[in-house]
């Protein structure tokens, strides 16, 4: 089969490597559509560490064949697929909770051969937690990589009282940063605001026609001051940081409003993660700061639930599509806001 292998860091290439096979209790999937993510890119660099080298997690295959003991899934079947596989054993797994795992889950993708390629396995582990998810019929497969990705949001949403806010900020114009979006859209927030540092990005969003009302560009405008003289003070609801810039943690505190909640969604670079907070404003206007670490199966089903029955229109989101062959020009079309991507999907 054909996979996008990574040689070293920065050093990518597409070439046949050997077919995987099932054992007792694995599937093998033909690999329809694979997106490339932010995450992915940091792997490809060599930024962020992983223990396989064909990565690739935002996946939906069909099924090929099946190891013995494996019941319920049949060839010819459509999955997308559930990225975090918890030990099964601990407190955390026992709630299902597997994006907690207290032994550290593992990951396609990270662990185990991801989506940027002909073939994959899901392997035992991962079909026993029930890591393959059913495709509706009428979703194409584009729209299905995006349950993992929006699957992420909505657990990250889920400790912010949606329907309670009014106005929610954005930090972060990619992907992430729109399914975050969106999600407090779906759910009843009736002004959304996307601040980003890169003007070509916002303009990409009223070019798409993403239902926000206002875009702030944060390379040329104070977003505190803005959001305080739109609020006329009050500051906002919510705040989502969909962009892993620590400093943007302390801003976005300072345009809550009193009883506000803020949500660190990225993740930071783990060589420095340690920035100063005014934690007088979380004491004395009762803030509620929020982690936000993957995603699990209850979060799948939701983002199943909103894409299929239009809450949310992913087939707006798709910008670009690649065949295998191309991956490394797809992978420079995602790193430069210039090109106008937001997914960028491939087809393998």
């Amino acid at each position: 089969m054909k996979a996008a292998v990574i040689i070293k860091p920065g050093h990518i290439e597409v070439k046949e490597v050997p077919t995987p096979d099932v054992q007792e209790g694995d599937v093998l999937l033909k690999v329809n559509a694979c997106a490339i993510c932010g995450t992915d890119q940091r792997v490809l660099s060599g930024e962020k560490k992983v223990d396989v080298d064909i990565v690739g997690h935002e996946i939906v295959g069909t099924v090929v064949k099946t190891g013995e003991g494996v019941k319920d899934i049949h060839p010819g079947e459509r999955y997308a697929i559930q990225t975090v596989i918890g030990c099964g054993h601990c407190a955390m797994c026992e709630r299902h909770q597997e994006n907690l795992c207290e032994n550290g889950f593992k990951a396609i993708g990270y662990q185990w051969d991801g989506g940027f390629a002909e073939y994959m396995i899901m392997p035992k582990i991962g079909v026993d937690q029930g890591c393959l998810i059913p495709v509706p019929e009428k979703m194409s497969d584009e729209v299905a990589t995006l349950m993992e990705p929006l699957s992420c949001c909505i657990n990250g949403m889920r400790y912010i009282p949606l329907e309670e806010c009014r106005h929610v900020v954005i930090f972060g114009g990619g992907i992430i940063g729109v399914l975050n979006a969106l999600v407090a859209k779906a759910r009843g927030v009736e002004e959304i605001t996307i601040v980003d540092i890169s003007k070509d990005r916002l303009e990409l969003h009223k070019k798409l026609g993403l239902p926000f009302n206002n875009w702030i560009d944060s390379s040329s405008t104070d977003p505190v001051d803005w959001i305080m003289k739109k609020t006329n003070g009050k500051g906002v609801d919510a705040v989502v940081v969909a962009a892993s810039v620590k400093s943007l943690v302390p801003v976005g505190i300072q345009m809550l409003a009193r009883n506000g909640h803020l949500s660190i969604f990225a993740g930071m670079p783990k060589s420095d993660p340690v920035e100063p907070l005014d934690l007088n404003l979380i004491h004395y206007l009762e803030l509620h700061i929020h982690g936000a670490n993957s995603s699990v199966y209850r979060d799948y089903i939701e983002a199943r639930e909103m894409l299929e029955l239009g809450k949310i229109n992913g087939e707006q989101l798709v910008t670009h599509r690649f065949e295998l062959e191309d991956f490394n020009r797809a992978v420079e079309v995602q790193k430069n806001p210039a090109e106008g991507s937001l997914k960028i999907i491939i087809n393998t």
